[in-house]
């Protein structure tokens, strides 16, 4: 659907959200009985809680009508509950999936819901990741390339970057603090460029374009998916009202959901103040906390086209920040290929998967993946110090939806003595 308005104007804002109970204001169809009106925009009051019309004073109701440059629009009030910054609603961490010693029980199923929140390396996108001062959120793309040619991905200011009270080259975790990540074994990147989130409570607010981080890496550490969706992201458009977007995160996976609104302002609640939000996408829910830094976007016969940055929302909406918005703060982002990452004549990336430390005779099974079934994937252990002495398997595969696992074995071959192992990978394309 093709919105005529673009924006709400400030004095319009101002004087819907001075009416008790609203959090927001946006652009879109006019909803009736759920349902989208295509045929009629409207200007969307979002409120906290719908309450009866008798229930409220006069004074209190809001128009069903207001004029914009001469027009007359009919207003829609939807609610949507408190918004706030999705990292927020992490509580309690979840056990990591990892098999140690032979317990074959545990093999014989891989919790799908954990693999996010484990340590990957290389790292697809939809996982955890987060600042060390931050729980944890969603690592949002495949590697991107800057302007002055910076390989990095995207996701929250506040997800790497503590809302913006983080420093320039400060590290980021894969999986995040929530998750067990720690510093400096898990870093996957450093800090190259983020905004500040000014939650200032003087009236009026200051008001926030865009809630986005980039953190650079290197080739070895990120694959060139989007966990679970097949498509390669082709690059950034503007979401559509009233088209599927998708998105990949770290705590509800693959998602889907219609965008209602666009050119939307709302107060969000972060772990700091409340702040001004404004040009903001609007989807029906489809994120929970943890979910912060998603990509979502639109898919396509020739691949994703990435939309919104996801930032926010409450059991009711889910909030986006537009990509244009996203490459005002950090410029134009071009999406990397498996092919741009290595010379034309080395189709193989390579990595640590992991390390670990072995008492004498003693074995570990570990999980590796999901890898795309495109990739072939070899494993070698190579032990860290002179003298150590380890052997490495692979002991079986495991085939899902979002990919293919791999059980690698390390056994310390040692009766006497304990050692350390970086378990490499190597990937064929």
């Amino acid at each position: 659907m093709e919105l005529e308005l673009t924006e709400v104007p400030t004095e319009t804002q101002d004087e819907l959200e001075a009416f008790p109970n609203v959090t927001g204001t946006g652009i879109g169809p006019k909803q009736r009985a759920g349902e989208m009106d295509e045929e009629a925009e409207s200007v969307i009051v979002f409120v906290e809680r719908k309450v009866a019309e008798a229930d409220l004073d006069d004074n209190e109701v809001i128009p069903e009508e207001i004029e914009i440059d001469g027009k007359t629009y009919k207003t829609d009030v939807q609610e949507s509950g408190e918004i706030k910054a999705l990292e927020l609603e992490l509580t309690a961490p979840e056990a990591p999936m990892e098999l140690e010693g032979r317990d074959r029980a545990e093999i014989k199923e891989i919790p799908a819901s954990l693999s996010r929140t484990r340590r990957w390396r290389p790292a697809p996108a939809g996982v955890s990741v987060g600042h060390p001062d931050i729980t944890a959120g969603t690592l949002g793309t495949q590697p991107l390339r800057t302007q002055d040619e910076k390989l990095v991905f995207l996701t929250n200011s506040h997800v790497a970057a503590d809302s913006g009270r983080a420093n320039r080259g400060d590290m980021v975790l894969q999986p995040g603090p929530y998750d067990g990540g720690t510093a400096p074994d898990d870093e996957i990147g450093s800090l190259l460029g983020f905004n500040v989130i000014d939650a200032d409570t003087s009236s009026p607010f200051p008001k926030n374009r865009t809630d986005s981080a980039i953190v650079e890496v290197t080739p070895d550490h990120l694959q060139t998916d989007i966990w679970e969706l097949h498509e390669d992201l082709r690059g950034f458009t503007d979401a559509e009202v009233g088209a599927i977007h998708t998105k990949s995160g770290r705590t509800t996976g693959v998602t889907q959901a219609k965008c209602t609104a666009r050119h939307a302002n709302f107060n969000v609640r972060y772990s700091h103040g409340v702040a001004k939000m404004v040009d903001c996408d609007v989807f029906n829910a489809m994120a929970k906390g943890g979910d912060s830094g998603s990509l979502i976007g639109m898919e396509r016969e020739d691949g994703l086209h990435g939309t919104s940055l996801l930032f926010a929302g409450s059991s009711s909406l889910t909030l986006g920040i537009p990509m244009a918005n996203v490459q005002e703060e950090h410029g134009q982002l071009t999406p990397v290929t498996s092919q741009d990452l290595v010379d034309a004549d080395d189709m193989r990336i390579t990595g640590t998967a992991f390390r670990v430390s072995l008492n004498p005779s003693q074995s570990i099974n570990r999980w590796s993946g999901p890898w795309a079934d495109r990739y072939s994937v070899d494993f070698v252990g190579q032990p860290v110090n002179n003298g150590d002495w380890v052997s490495t398997s692979v002991e079986s595969t495991y085939r899902t939806s979002s990919g293919v696992y791999y059980q690698i074995q390390v056994e310390n071959q040692w009766s006497s003595r304990s050692v350390d192992c970086d378990v490499k990978y190597s990937v064929t394309r």
